[in-house]
Formats: C-alpha cells, sequence, structure tokens
C-alpha cells in the first residue's frame, strides 16, 4: 500500500499530530474514573431505595417484610432476611456510588518524547532551511536522473543519505534518495541518482530538464542556469556505511539498489589505502544492459587506477543481465574491462557464497544487500548457513520499499 499509494499514506501518517492533540484532550476531559466510596457501596451491593422490580427477581421474603422498600428507607437496625442471603445477596449498599476522575498523567508519559521529536524537527528545519546550489542534472538511460549539488558546511560519509525537498513540486512530501557521491577535502560536490517510478519524481524531472533542457553539460557556478529550489535535508546514516569496516566485504545490487555502493566506489576512487578494507567483491544484477552505463564510467576508472597501482586482486567485479534476448555488451571501447565481466542469467548464490569462503578462511565477510526480497532472503540464509572454512558472513541490507 505505501508504494502503491504513496501520497494517501504520507498524508495520513502526518495526522499523528491531530492524534496527539486528540490524545491529551481525551485524557484532560476526565473520561476515565474511579469509585471513591467502596466501603459505603462494594461492588455487586443491594440497595433496597431503589427500585428494581423491571429488571430483577426480587424474593418473597424481602416483599412480605418491606411490601413498600421502594419508597421507604430500608432501616438500618433490621438484619438481612434469611431467603436474601441464600440468594448471595449478602452486602447493602448505604449510599449511592460516588466517581472522581483520575489525575491526568499522560502528559507526563508523551511530553519527553515529544519534546525530543520537536527539537530534532527544529535542528533539521535549521540545517536544511538554505536551498542547494544544482551543478548539474544529467539524463542517464533506464529513466534515472542525477543531480549533482554543492552545499556549504555540508559533509556526509559514503552510504549515507539525504532527503530532499522541492516546494515547487511538492509542499509537504519528502523523499529520501542515497547519495552516490559524498563531498570530499578537494571537491565540495555532492549527488544523488534517482529513478523516476512515481508522480513526484516525475513533476521534478520535469522541472530540472525543463531549465537545463536535457543538456548535460557541466557549467561553472558563475553561469549557472536558473533551477528550482531544492533543500537537502540530512545526512543520515545506513548500514552501508560500515562496508569499509571490513577487511573482506561483498556488496550485491539489484538494479538501482547500486546507488549506495556507489558512494562507496567514489571513496575508493579519491583513496583506498586509507580504509580497512582491503578487497570488494562487487554483483550487481539488471533486467537490461543499458542501467549499467549508470556507473560504467566510475567502474572502469576504479579498475583501471588498482590496475596501475598494482592491485587488481582488490576488488571483483561481476555484472548480471538477469533478461536478454541474446548476447549483448556495453557499448563503447573504454568498457571492454566490463563487458568481459558481464555475465547473462541469475548469479548462483550457493557458489559463489562458497568460493567467496574459500579464497577467505577464517575471516569475518561483511554482505550488503540492496534490492529485491528475493534476492536479500537469499543472502540473509546463506549468511547464516555454515561453512567449511571457518568463514563468518554479517548480513547487512536497506530497503528502499
Amino acid at each position: 500500500f505505501r508504494v502503491s499509494n504513496y501520497d494517501i499514506f504520507w498524508y495520513t501518517h502526518n495526522l499523528f499530530f491531530v492524534f496527539y492533540m486528540l490524545l491529551m484532550l481525551h485524557v484532560s476531559g476526565g473520561v476515565l474514573k474511579y469509585q471513591t466510596n467502596l466501603e459505603e457501596h462494594p461492588p455487586g451491593c443491594f440497595n433496597p431505595n431503589k427500585t428494581l422490580r423491571e429488571n430483577m427477581m426480587v424474593p418473597k421474603a424481602l416483599e412480605e417484610t418491606f411490601p413498600d422498600y421502594t419508597t421507604e428507607p430500608f432501616p438500618e437496625d433490621l438484619s438481612v432476611p434469611e431467603p436474601f442471603v441464600q440468594n448471595n445477596f449478602t452486602r447493602i449498599c448505604s449510599e449511592e456510588p460516588k466517581f472522581q476522575s483520575h489525575f491526568p498523567e499522560t502528559w507526563f508519559w508523551i511530553s519527553g518524547p515529544l519534546c525530543l521529536y520537536c527539537v530534532e524537527r527544529l535542528y533539521r528545519y535549521i540545517r536544511s532551511n538554505k536551498p542547494v546550489t544544482i551543478i548539474s542534472v544529467i539524463s542517464h538511460p533506464s529513466n534515472v536522473l542525477e543531480v549533482r549539488m554543492m552545499k556549504d558546511d555540508f559533509k556526509a560519509r559514503p552510504g549515507q543519505y539525504v532527503i530532499l525537498h522541492c516546494p515547487r513540486v511538492s509542499a509537504l512530501e519528502s523523499h529520501p534518495f542515497t547519495l552516490t557521491m559524498c563531498p570530499t577535502d578537494t571537491k565540495a560536490t555532492f549527488g544523488v541518482h534517482l529513478k523516476v517510478v512515481g508522480d513526484w519524481t516525475e513533476r521534478f524531472r520535469d522541472l530540472l530538464l525543463l531549465h537545463s533542457n536535457q543538456d548535460t553539460e557541466i557549467l561553472p557556478i558563475f553561469q549557472q542556469r536558473r533551477y528550482p529550489k531544492l533543500y537537502v535535508d540530512g545526512p543520515f546514516g545506513s548500514p552501508f556505511e560500515e562496508s569499509l569496516n571490513y577487511e573482506v566485504s561483498l556488496c550485491v545490487a539489484g538494479g538501482i539498489g547500486v546507488t549506495p555502493f556507489a558512494s562507496v566506489l567514489n571513496t575508493l576512487l579519491d583513496d583506498w589505502k586509507c580504509y580497512k578494507l582491503r578487497r570488494l567483491y562487487f554483483i550487481w544484477v539488471c533486467r537490461d544492459v543499458e542501467s549499467f552505463r549508470w556507473f560504467a564510467d566510475l567502474l572502469c576508472l576504479l579498475h583501471n587506477k588498482l590496475w596501475q597501482e598494482n592491485r587488481p586482486d582488490y576488488i571483483n567485479i561481476q555484472l548480471y543481465l538477469s533478461q536478454t534476448d541474446g548476447i549483448q555488451k556495453i557499448i563503447g571501447e573504454k568498457y571492454q574491462a566490463l563487458n568481459s565481466r558481464l555475465l547473462i542469467g541469475r548469479p548462483r548464490w550457493k557458489l559463489l557464497f562458497d568460493e567467496i569462503a574459500k579464497c577467505n578462511r577464517r575471516k569475518t565477510i561483511g554482505v550488503f544487500c540492496c534490492g529485491p526480497n528475493k534476492i536479500s532472503k537469499t543472502l540473509h540464509k546463506l549468511s547464516n548457513s555454515s561453512n567449511s572454512y571457518g568463514t563468518r558472513f554479517e548480513y547487512n541490507k536497506e530497503s528502499f520499499s
């Protein structure tokens, strides 16, 4: 439901504020009450001064002794008749029940979390109230858009994500996108790749490409086109930040799920020696060959750099084309290194895990997955299974559903 009717999900989700207000009014109204005179009016007692002829059977002995009990007070010095005791009416009420409202305590339990939430929202508003500078907009195959931006004092780590808000697209709606390029000490540019699959992304693409005229040229800042205002909230953490903290990592991407790993690859391209990671297995599964062109240049640059530095075994790239009518290649002479690693069909996960475990005996390998649930469940199951090489797999996942 959240995927197919995102607008309804988003706007109804924001009704939590109304819920909190109604909750406070509900408590302050004193709806919940407790009885204050339990001794004078215990539960289940009988009040002879109240007319009950229409609702209950009265014992004959009581009618004979007190024929007018509905209009006259019940004598306090008279003992209860024996038949009345036998019918389990052992106690007589001396007065009507009295109730008092509970002291309101709900505010005590929700005020703390509510204050923390308000402080967090205020901090995020202050952090994101200045629009970013859009450097360029690049249209990629298969309805994928790349947006490169700049923002003062913006810092992020590989694998993190940001929330984009464009008032001209929607005044209230925002969407998270993983950073595919993080700012470094030498460059302040950061970027995201977004797949056009819904109303928000369609309107956002139309606004950006309308101003860029579908031109992929990157202009200097003083020649900037007038793009719509775009606000960035973040960055926020994700499990993929840990991919550089393992000695060996296995990164599996399905389609546009490659975006968390793009920032990791960009970081390794800048400098891979300062991280703990010493071997990276990169598996990317796509339905059409054009999708690989999103980051084909990045993969080729990283591959060539590692070959020049005599570390060709640092990264193991495997590209899988799951749907095809025949042998296909990534067009372009500069992509020959990737064409040799392009495989037709789906990965044989069990054999792949066995091979990785055999080559990395008695090591802990971080498994990172961003893709369809079917692939995720398979990897999770294989990560939890034992092997004869003493290799341990630690599973991590991120979902954008």
